[in-house]
């Protein structure tokens, strides 16, 4: 009703329809701290309509009175005036917004030149958030939530922030590879004692976009056949935040060396792999080189995650192993020109490997109860 009436009401009794959920949202947002009530229903309740409510009428108040602006503007108003809701409420949802808006901000402002390198302050913004929370328990719900948004969108707003430099640089091979190394390895350091999946998020994230982006550059036509680049139009500080992500993964991974960890060797060592590859690459000319390496890294990847799972008679490792081989094996297989036949028979011994061996653990860990 309200929008199909909107245009036949004043600009007065819209500006205090537009205002009205947020000041609701206020009123109780104050009631909240006044009362100093702790209950995560009302804060993550409150402290959502308010985030939610103060974007709405930012909009509703711009289209009223023809403010001007551009989606880019609306949204990083609306992040900014958003996140100290989250600090106040010590509410979860609120921060999760503002990832995923800085995030959609980055790219709204993909064509504006270098501004989508904003996204970096913005993000640092957020973190002493976290800081607090991981104080109180790094495996506390809102802990592990905000490391599971802050993974996923720091992954996406990489690449937009630096699609300037990937594109005159080619280095997008080394700053992925860099962030997947430095989420895993930083996961494994400060917080190996999950004992799920999901209280692991740095981890998982890392690990799998790792494992993604070796099995992308385990095929010769993604590495470009010259890839040192290097042109006057580069920025110092897109350089800078390019840098950061390798030279991170590799300082952790010479930390994870003095603990001996084979899985943290292993995943870890993605990023040297990838800076191996890269840089024969540039010296050869030859791309098969870059392939060559990163297939040689993978099967060593499956074959060690695979041979510390049958030791520790964990089958969770055992068959992530099994899964790197089979993608390495099966990427091959369609990079081959080979028949569906040999294709056939290939997917269905890999499926009688994969049964056999869970029969045969599973048989172990019986035996051993």
């Amino acid at each position: 009703l309200l929008a199909h009436n909107w245009e036949e009401l004043s600009r007065p009794v819209r500006a205090g329809i537009s205002f009205l959920p947020l000041v609701v949202a206020q009123v109780l947002a104050v009631w909240l701290v006044w009362t100093g009530r702790a209950s995560t229903a009302w804060r993550e309740g409150v402290g959502t309509g308010l985030a939610v409510s103060i974007g709405a009428s930012i909009a509703l108040i711009s289209q009223t009175y023809n403010l001007g602006g551009d989606f880019g503007d609306f949204m990083l108003t609306w992040v900014l005036f958003g996140l100290p809701v989250a600090y106040l409420l010590r509410a979860t949802l609120p921060a999760l917004l503002y990832l995923v808006g800085i995030t959609v901000w980055a790219s709204a402002v993909w064509n504006n030149g270098w501004a989508s390198l904003g996204y970096w302050p913005l993000l640092v913004l957020a973190l002493p958030w976290w800081w607090r929370e991981l104080r109180e328990g790094r495996y506390q719900p809102r802990a592990v939530l905000f490391g599971w948004m802050l993974a996923i969108t720091m992954s996406v707003g990489l690449g937009i922030s630096l699609h300037e430099t990937f594109g005159r640089h080619e280095t997008w091979t080394l700053v992925f590879s860099g962030l997947a190394g430095t989420l895993f390895l930083a996961g494994s350091r400060w917080w190996e004692a999950g004992t799920t999946w999901w209280q692991r998020p740095l981890q998982t994230v890392g690990a799998v976009e790792g494992v993604v982006l070796g099995l992308v550059l385990s095929f010769k036509d993604t590495w470009p056949s010259s890839s040192w680049n290097v042109t006057p139009h580069g920025q110092i500080w897109a350089s800078m935040v390019a840098a950061v992500w390798p030279v991170a993964a590799v300082t952790l991974w010479v930390l994870a060396c003095r603990r001996r960890d084979e899985r943290e060797l292993l995943m870890g060592a993605l990023p040297l792999a990838t800076i191996v590859s890269y840089a024969l690459v540039n010296l050869t000319g030859a791309r098969e080189a870059g392939m060559l390496v990163m297939n040689l890294y993978l099967f060593a990847l499956g074959v060690g995650t695979l041979t510390s799972g049958v030791r520790s008679q964990r089958l969770g490792l055992v068959n992530a192993g099994m899964l790197v081989l089979a993608a390495v094996i099966l990427c091959r297989f369609f990079d081959a020109d080979l028949g569906f036949v040999t294709r056939g028979v290939a997917f269905i011994v890999l499926g009688i490997g994969f049964l056999v061996t869970n029969l045969v653990m599973l048989r172990r860990k019986g035996a051993a109860q």
